[in-house]
């Protein structure tokens, strides 16, 4: 992946019009044509490696594609990814991304694409932090090192979002500085579990928590009986600087390297049964009530406060946030 990343080009960020790319799957909007084609291309490569790495097993082609409006410049790193539910099907993508060319390519592109494919996969909303956790992983080392910096300082404190209080949270947290603690403790927890088994064991125990309630989901899939005890041993890994792990069938995973391939080929991390998803939503056509999915992000440079809030949404948009 990094050598898929490296050709990424320094642009210009003037007024120039912007420029369309289409793939089977993405229209892109970007302020030059070279760029439109670079994200275009980095989104088909992401959408059908990252789908082989979770879930063995590519895509197939939506029945729509989905529009990205792409802003490039020296602003927080970020994105936003819309979708709708109706009847099990998943559809109405519209995606948005902003930050330096860098940062749209290693982190905010594949987090947003991530979204998308658990969105097909599951055909319901998920927990914020499985699917922001989860998301999270793909991200650029320096992301990733600020969303462990910030769960070890909240580790103990009266900022930490309790276990039992993280596992149900569906919306984002109405105080701005709790959204990046619900995303760094999402991040260390999808990467505590996906470490001491696999991705596609992850989807497995997320299926059966919807289904079965977390507790008995955990103690089937990784063996703890209490939650507390979980949450305790989450802890002492996070202030420990959180170290890898050896998965139960023995072998030494390279954490949450482990979603950043060296190379285009992306394989799942153990030999644990492969997942299959399911037939390629269609695109609705009758004009039904349908449920408005509440945008998946990923998150900002830390910097700033947070800037403005998505149209009916519970959550900020791709913004800038204040670190806690």
């Amino acid at each position: 992946m990094d050598a898929f990343l490296c050709t990424v080009l320094v642009l210009s960020c003037g007024a120039t019009p912007a420029t369309t790319y289409r793939t089977p799957n993405f229209v892109v909007t970007a302020p030059t044509a070279e760029f439109a084609r670079q994200v275009g291309d980095a989104a088909e490569y992401y959408r059908r490696e990252l789908a082989t790495e979770w879930t063995g097993q590519v895509m197939r082609n939506w029945s729509a594609p989905c529009p990205i409006q792409v802003h490039v410049g020296p602003m927080g790193a970020g994105g936003a990814t819309t979708f709708q539910f109706d009847r099990g099907e998943v559809f109405g993508w519209n995606m948005r991304i902003q930050g330096t060319p860098e940062r749209i390519l290693d982190s905010v592109l594949p987090h947003e694409i991530n979204h998308t494919i658990f969105a097909c996969y599951f055909r319901q909303p998920l927990p914020r932090w499985a699917d922001e956790g989860a998301a999270s992983l793909i991200e650029h080392e320096s992301e990733r090192a600020r969303l462990k910096k910030i769960h070890e300082e909240v580790v103990g404190k009266p900022r930490q979002i309790p276990l039992r209080q993280l596992l149900s949270m569906k919306n984002y947290p109405q105080d701005e500085r709790q959204v990046l603690v619900l995303y760094a403790e999402g991040y260390s927890l999808a990467d505590f579990l996906v470490q001491q088994s696999s991705k596609p064991r992850y989807l497995q125990f997320l299926s059966a928590a919807l289904t079965h309630g977390w507790e008995p989901a955990f103690e089937q899939y990784y063996g703890y009986q209490r939650l507390e005890q979980l949450e305790e041993d989450l802890n002492r890994w996070v202030l420990a600087g959180s170290p890898p792990l050896r998965p139960k069938h023995g072998n030494l995973l390279a954490g949450s390297e482990a979603a950043r391939p060296q190379s285009a080929v992306i394989r799942a991390q153990s030999p644990e049964p492969l997942l299959v998803l399911g037939e390629p939503a269609p695109w609705p056509k009758a004009a039904e009530p349908r449920t408005v999915a509440a945008p998946s992000r990923s998150r900002a440079s830390l910097l700033l406060p947070i800037a403005s809030m998505a149209d009916g949404a519970a959550r900020p948009s791709r913004a800038t946030l204040t670190h806690p």
